[in-house]
């Protein structure tokens, strides 16, 4: 288990950094706005619009979809830290682990008895149907298509940084590098696969995968040295200085 300090810093730092730092980094490498990355849509509306999309389909008319939501993150990094919790397992957030100039954009690091796992979150929705090999990506949604980064060749880019920076600090446990489609709503056309999931898919993963939880990685250990690569306390400070400006602007 992690030591209080620690746990304090992924928890406060999980919300804030997540949506001030990883984001627009992946808003930048997307190209989408982060309108479109943080559309969102509550119960009442998903199921007016499954009935619209319905009803669109008898037409003819292709339905109108969204990507993600800022919602559908936080749900799902709060799922990873719940079941981390029950499992003797703990999470670095983000896992922007910094290695020789360069940084690893990933949402979290699940961190098991086993090894790490690498989050890569993805917020499209729509179609997504994959490229042979190494070949971009596409999604289609409302007529539209767009090709996106592989998301098999940027896991192995991350591997490659995040795997470096953890032999450095002498860190032996396994690594893995996911890519997560964090929208409910996306049809993934993708079959099944170790590196690439939705979020259900992903979960699942973590429930049955009894492999992560044998092993003799120093889970309290591990997530400290990650949570320095990742500069988490640098974050959180950060975080603090900038709710104290908030809060003096506010008050003149």
């Amino acid at each position: 288990m992690q030591d209080s300090s620690t746990g304090q810093i992924v928890l406060i730092a999980v919300i804030a950094a997540l949506f001030l730092v990883v984001l627009p980094r992946i808003q930048s490498r997307t190209g989408k706005s982060m309108s479109e990355l943080l559309l969102g849509i509550n119960k009442k509306k998903e199921k007016q619009g499954e009935e619209g999309r319905t009803a669109e389909k008898s037409r003819g008319r292709e339905p109108k979809q969204k990507n993600g939501t800022q919602g559908d993150l936080t749900i799902f990094v709060s799922q990873l830290l719940k079941f981390a919790g029950k499992n003797g397992m703990s999470v670095v957030a983000p896992g922007m682990v910094e290695y020789q100039g360069k940084t690893a954009l990933l949402v979290a690091l699940l961190v098991a008895p086993h090894g790490v796992t690498g989050i890569h979150c993805v917020g499209f929705g729509g179609t997504i149907t994959p490229g042979e090999g190494s070949k971009p990506w596409n999604q289609h949604m409302n007529g539209k298509d767009l090709m996106f980064t592989n998301p098999r060749v940027f896991c192995q880019e991350q591997y490659d940084l995040v795997r470096a920076a953890m032999d450095e600090e002498g860190i032996n446990g396994d690594l893995n590098i996911v890519t997560v489609f964090t929208n409910p709503r996306v049809n993934l056309l993708y079959g099944p696969s170790d590196s690439v999931f939705t979020q259900k898919q992903f979960m699942e993963y973590l429930k049955n995968t009894e492999l992560l939880k044998t092993g003799n990685l120093d889970v309290a250990d591990t997530t400290r040295i990650l949570a320095k690569l990742a500069k988490i306390q640098e974050k959180r400070a950060s975080r603090g200085r900038l709710s104290k400006t908030r809060k003096g602007e506010k008050r003149e």
